[in-house]
């Protein structure tokens, strides 16, 4: 069975894919439906905890004709803004389904999900009443045409820049999803994989040991666990910003910013020992600078100790 490839245009959103982001009513660019709505179907594209059948169900603006329908598909979707493409995952060996499988738990946290955006979510959502309410979510559902295991669905750890020798196209909107060879796949699948997304500059050669430093390092830049205090954090306060300054990044730099921090692990090096378990609690988000500030004293500061610092040079 033969691949295709597919690139795919999806609208912004401030929690990478998992449920809808407040306070956007349709941006220049993202279609009347969103305009109208406040929300796109592709914004739970990359949710693994909605699965139906053990798979996950997506969206994406694309019929398959008659020929290739039973075709595996691979897709690359991004996002658009300021004159700059950006890919922001992957949906491999994906397949079309004229009527997916509904589950009524799906349905019903998308629509809690949905109630989360208040006055964001179109009028015309937010005056239906709640059996009306899960029966048009119901009918929406029939639009997930794209099923994919989920661990074939991966995301990026925030927007990456796609360079025009890659990708380029006049059509900005890409409503429609652009139809790629397999050489420009595979190479915007190979930027994603050399990005790295967490990286920042190395500090080692201090009295407290080699060793603990790399545990220390590892337990900062385990993506699991990071993708996990991320999540948890965004459900908590609605956005990503530093614990110690309250610096954002996406309110910064906008869509190249989205989804991005830096962790960092608050047990000093010298309590670090053996093969410790690190807990959610014990991971802060922070920003480059913060980070860097933390590190840059032996023994390393305490957050505390720089909120105070800011605090006192601010005066």
């Amino acid at each position: 069975m033969s691949v295709k490839y597919l690139f795919q245009r999806i609208i912004q959103n401030h929690f990478q894919w998992t449920r809808p982001s407040p306070g956007r009513l349709g941006p220049s660019g993202e279609g009347q439906y969103v305009k109208e709505n406040g929300f796109g179907h592709e914004d739970w594209n990359f949710n693994k905890n909605l699965l139906v059948d053990g798979c996950l169900q997506g969206y994406c603006c694309y019929r398959p004709r008659e020929a290739i329908k039973d075709e595996a598909f691979n897709i690359a979707f991004a996002t658009y803004e300021n004159r700059q493409w950006y890919l922001i995952g992957f949906y491999l060996e994906c397949k079309f389904m004229d009527d997916p499988p509904v589950s009524k738990e799906v349905v019903l946290q998308k629509i809690r999900d949905l109630q989360q955006l208040g006055t964001s979510l179109g009028k015309s959502y937010r005056r239906l009443k709640e059996k009306y309410f899960f029966k048009t979510i119901w009918n929406d559902s029939q639009l997930l045409n794209w099923r994919v295991k989920p661990e074939n669905a991966v995301i990026t750890n925030q927007p990456i820049p796609i360079p025009r020798s890659i990708f380029d196209t006049r059509n900005y909107r890409i409503v429609k999803p652009t139809e790629l060879d397999k050489k420009v796949f595979d190479s915007l699948y190979k930027l994603a994989e050399n990005t790295n997304l967490i990286d920042y500059a190395e500090e080692v050669d201090f009295p407290e040991g080699r060793e603990q430093e790399i545990r220390h390092k590892m337990r900062e830049r385990n993506p699991a666990l990071i993708k996990k205090v991320k999540d948890v954090f965004k459900n908590k306060h609605g956005h990503l910003f530093c614990e110690v300054c309250g610096f954002d990044f996406h309110r910064k730099y906008g869509i190249i910013g989205s989804g991005f921090i830096e962790a960092h692990h608050t047990t000093p090096l010298s309590q670090l020992s053996g093969e410790t378990n690190t807990r959610l609690k014990d991971i802060a988000l922070v920003c480059s600078n913060c980070h860097r500030m933390l590190h840059r004293k032996r023994p390393w500061l305490e957050m505390k100790h720089l909120k105070r610092l800011i605090v006192k040079n601010a005066k």
